[in-house]
């Protein structure tokens, strides 16, 4: 066989590993834009807060709230940030509800200079009903006065509600900072 035709079968192989190579490096890529800029997020409890989905995507380049959308935040101290309440909530058990840390996912109900009114049989935003009533109370071994009130949401900060009667949320623990969110989350099963 000649060195020509030697060669013509070589190039071949070169053709395919240039191919593969960029095939490679463009996966790569892909797979490390991925891991940086979302998250997946899996909801392990048996009762659901946003009902009939237990898997998020959460994508971490969209930390802006928008109203009625669902986002994901840490719990970063959020069992302090109601000062009107003089203990930290716990479970009956004693253990702390959520650990610094936990990522929660829950729908923006309020925003940045809303007016918020928790009472016993509803919470509302600007007038709106975005929740009703106070059905953990109890289950926290506390009083309803204890988490009603009426305020204005102050700068960088935001209600995140539940869509159940018995979600644990900001009618409970207060409003998530700004520097708590994660990304918007979107439902996928």
């Amino acid at each position: 066989m000649s060195h020509a035709a030697v060669m013509r079968r070589r190039r071949p192989w070169t053709g395919f590993a240039v191919k593969a190579a960029l095939i490679a490096v463009a996966l790569v890529g892909a797979g490390e834009y991925t891991r940086a800029n979302f998250y997946l997020g899996i909801a392990t409890q048996s009762e659901l807060c946003i009902p009939g989905y237990h898997v998020f995507l959460i994508d971490r380049r969209d930390t802006t709230p928008r109203r009625g959308e669902a986002f994901a935040f840490t719990a970063s101290g959020l069992t302090e940030m109601l000062e009107d309440v003089p203990e930290t909530p716990r479970t009956p058990e004693g253990a702390s509800v959520f650990a610094d840390g936990a990522m929660i996912v829950k729908i923006v109900s309020g925003m940045p200079g809303d007016r918020l009114r928790v009472t016993r049989e509803r919470t509302t935003v600007n007038g709106a009903v975005v929740g009703h009533g106070l059905f953990l109370a109890h289950t926290l071994s506390r009083r309803f006065e204890d988490f009603e009130r009426e305020a204005v949401v102050p700068a960088a900060e935001y209600v995140f509600l539940g869509q159940t009667t018995d979600s644990y949320d900001s009618r409970y623990w207060g409003n998530v900072h700004a520097g708590q969110i994660v990304g918007r989350a979107y439902a996928i099963f």
